[in-house]
């Protein structure tokens, strides 16, 4: 079974985990940076979804998340963004990058293709 960990703040709450509930999926989402930090101590997922609020404050962890786990994929999801914070982003390489709000089914693509490219190493 697939693990997905999710951070989701409030003001997403279930936006992201019921696109992805019922898809064969262990979908676990977290509300805060804490929440998810714990998530990851317990066991490691197939695939980070990763829902920014802002990008100043989230850097710090992701940064740290792609240090730790630099093949790890990581969909990233976040408001449009101007040319500086596109380049933070792009430097985190993340899986996907996805403008909000998503359309469920392109949300489960880049699940899909994310799982894909880490299968093939």
């Amino acid at each position: 079974m697939t693990r997905i960990l999710i951070h989701e703040p409030v003001e997403y709450h279930e936006a992201c985990r019921s696109a992805l509930v019922g898809k064969g999926s262990d979908v676990i989402s977290c509300h805060d940076r804490e929440a998810l930090v714990n998530a990851l101590g317990r066991q490691r997922p197939d695939v980070i979804i990763y829902v920014i609020q802002r990008l100043s404050d989230d850097l710090p962890l992701l940064a740290h998340l792609r240090r730790v786990a630099p093949t790890m994929p990581i969909i990233l999801l976040g408001g449009p963004t101007d040319l500086t914070e596109r380049r933070a982003i792009q430097e985190l390489k993340p899986t996907y990058y996805g403008v909000l709000p998503l359309e469920e089914s392109e949300l489960n693509d880049a699940v899909r293709g994310a799982l894909h490219r880490s299968s093939r190493g």
